[in-house]
């Protein structure tokens, strides 16, 4: 099994494009957009995270993220609609265990935009990119048992319900029940 080059690909995390979107690294100046869709309870009530209650909660989350590039941890791209130049979302590979070529990605897109395939067509960019440069031969991703939308992108992407951990998590004050998707090297390969 070969395990991808660490310093190199955080030291030069990609620019991915699909037809109507790009997947860039964050920058500070996208706080505003980031609180747009951050802020909406709708799209919070599917992730780990709270609403944004101002542009500060944003720019916090930014200079986190930008912590994370530099110290190693993860790869969470802003999602820029093209047509407008304006941050909608997030997606990122959120856990990654290089010595197990196995990585798990997360997303999250502003309700405005929901239900027109965007998700999906940056999810698919994250695949390429995975099985790819990253050398996985795992992708995971898991979505709150009653999240249908985000169901359909991890389907639509060819992955595979492995099953539904029952209250596995506590946030937000509550037990929450997940479904497991994943899609493997091989089935991925046979997809393109």
């Amino acid at each position: 099994m070969e395990i991808p080059d660490i310093e190199a690909l955080f030291g030069n995390l990609p620019e991915l494009e699909t037809p109507r979107l790009l997947l860039r690294r964050f920058s500070p100046e996208d706080a505003q957009d980031v609180f747009d869709y951050a802020s909406d309870p709708e799209v919070a009530r599917n992730v780990t995270w709270e609403p944004h209650s101002g542009v500060e909660a944003s720019r916090g989350f930014i200079e986190y993220t930008l912590r994370s590039y530099s110290e190693r941890r993860t790869i969470e791209l802003a999602v820029v609609l093209k047509e407008t130049g304006r941050v909608i979302g997030s997606c990122g590979f959120v856990k990654w265990s290089p010595e197990n070529a196995r990585t798990e990605i997360g997303y999250a897109m502003s309700r405005k935009y929901w239900g027109k395939g965007l998700m999906t067509e940056a999810v698919a960019a994250l695949m390429d990119y995975a099985f790819g440069s990253m050398k996985v031969h795992r992708l995971e991703a898991r979505c709150l048992h009653d999240n249908a939308g985000s169901e359909k992108v991890m389907i639509k992407n060819g992955m595979k319900c492995e099953g539904t951990m029952r209250d596995c998590v506590f946030e937000k004050g509550r037990f929450k029940t997940l479904k497991v998707y994943s899609i493997l090297e091989g089935e991925y390969r046979v997809r393109e």
